[in-house]
């Protein structure tokens, strides 16, 4: 049994050893970009100079403490001591951060967060286990030293996060009215990384990054998901990150990155190649069948552009004019389109700066307005790495998140919390501000509950429900 004892505690060691070292090495070989990474945080942004440089020595400090026998106690501690600040930090991260950045490194930055809290969490109690098998303290001493290692770099993540996270107040007030009855339904699905694909009336097309070819369907029952896949006429290319839009009947497949476009007509579910493999894209949504808008960084200019691209011609034009820069021309001008196909306008929000610009599907009459919390713009800190990648150094908070249009009303989801709003309730609803959207003039907004806090991915407005997509499920609200 103690030979056992011995192995194990021996076995637990090594493996922190090389984890502390592949995750300093690696650290250290893209130092550069680990700093952009680590600036990019919510909570440690203004001290990623020094953060970068102290997790790297404590990480390596750990690995000489565990080598060596005699330290091997100590360093055990100073693993459980790090790992729970490591765990905490994520958990804050996942559920109160607006920006979720990466500094893991090494092969811990193939795991999504959640999956690396969840790891996280295995090597602490892994290591709360080799700690009591390995210290021959009396059981009082033992738990307080336990407790003591453990609580303590929660308590200071915590209070870093309390002091240093900006919770994005402004000075403004919104008008709250209840538009929705307290009746909804709930529809899970297996997995998240689910987005808006289109609707028809009250049935919805959703899509999933993680298989990019199922086409899910969701009836106005809204009791069941049907899940179709859809067929390419030829699968010769290296998809990076594929998008379904459906404007029923017709539907595109597209991958900006390739770049390639697939469409099809619905109910088949074969879409064919247009032969368009020279434009590059990060947004594309579909206007009208074979009529497309899209957001694009020309090579010239290294700024992003809208534009409009025609599949059946082959042929699409850039308009300058549509995105206003402030700063660099590609962070400050980020965000996405929504589009009102009743009035046959577009709608561009930025995530970092509270305006909108408006056009019609052809971009003439371009309009800007700003919204409710008055805030022109967020400060963007970018730089230049040596492998010629430009960064965001500091991430600034994203305003707004996500839209929809139904009829007149354009909905928006903000971050900003308004001079009547505490933190509980930004930190516990979804804020949804309702503009007129002829005018863009605010109407009211409204909250919808979200004690699990959960990323909200989408919404959608129809005449009779409200639709919210969040973290593995789609929850569909009643208008009153």
């Amino acid at each position: 049994m103690k030979s056992f004892k011995s192995i194990f505690v021996k076995a637990v060691s090594y493996f922190f050893i090389l984890l502390f070292i592949y995750a300093s090495v690696s650290k250290l070989l893209e130092f550069e970009n680990f700093q952009v990474q680590l600036a990019q945080s919510p909570m440690l942004g203004a001290y990623a100079g020094v953060v970068s440089l102290l997790v790297i020595t404590v990480e390596l400090l750990i690995v000489y403490l565990l080598v060596i026998q005699k330290f091997r106690l100590t360093g055990l501690y100073a693993s459980l001591g790090i790992m729970s600040a490591f765990t905490i930090y994520i958990f804050l991260i996942l559920n109160y951060g607006d920006s979720i950045p990466c500094s893991c490194g090494g092969i811990l930055e193939k795991m999504d967060w959640n999956q690396h809290l969840i790891f996280n969490l295995c090597c602490v109690l892994l290591l709360i286990v080799t700690i009591m098998i390995s210290d021959a303290a009396n059981t009082v001493k033992l738990m307080s030293r336990l407790a003591l290692i453990t609580v303590l770099p929660i308590l200071s993540v915590v209070l870093v996060y309390d002091i240093t996270v900006d919770d994005n107040q402004g000075d403004f007030k919104r008008s709250i009215k209840e538009p929705l009855t307290m009746q909804y339904q709930i529809l899970k699905f297996p997995m998240n990384n689910y987005y808006f694909a289109g609707s028809y009336g009250d049935s919805l097309f959703l899509a999933n990054h993680k298989t990019p070819l199922l086409l899910s369907t969701i009836t106005p029952e809204f009791n069941a998901i049907k899940l179709d896949k859809i067929r390419l006429n030829n699968y010769k290319y290296d998809f990076v990150s594929v998008t379904i839009n459906v404007l029923y009947p017709y539907f595109s497949v597209s991958d900006g990155k390739v770049p390639v476009i697939f469409e099809g007509k619905l109910p088949s579910l074969m879409a064919y190649d247009t032969g368009i493999n020279r434009l590059y894209f990060s947004r594309f949504y579909m206007l009208e069948p074979q009529r497309y808008v899209f957001k694009t960084m020309l090579v010239k200019t290294k700024e992003s552009e809208l534009g409009i691209l025609n599949t059946a011609t082959k042929e699409y034009q850039i308009f300058p004019d549509a995105l206003q820069k402030k700063t660099d021309g590609i962070f400050d001008t980020d965000g996405d389109l929504t589009l009102d196909h009743q009035n046959r306008k577009i709608v561009y929000t930025h995530y970092y700066r509270s305006e909108m610009m408006t056009a019609d599907f052809n971009f003439r009459n371009i309009q800007r307005e700003r919204m409710i919390d008055s805030l022109s713009h967020m400060a963007i800190e970018t730089q230049n790495l040596k492998n010629g990648q430009q960064k965001l150094v500091r991430s600034p908070s994203v305003i707004n998140k996500v839209q929809t249009i139904y009829e007149n009303k354009f909905y928006n989801v903000s971050i900003m919390r308004g001079r009547n709003e505490s933190r509980e309730v930004s930190r516990n609803n979804y804020i949804i501000d309702v503009y007129h959207n002829p005018t863009k003039r605010y109407l009211y907004s409204f909250y919808i509950r979200n004690t699990e806090h959960d990323k909200i991915r989408g919404i959608l407005s129809t005449k009779h429900y409200f639709y919210v997509l969040s973290g593995n499920k789609i929850t569909r609200y009643t208008f009153k």
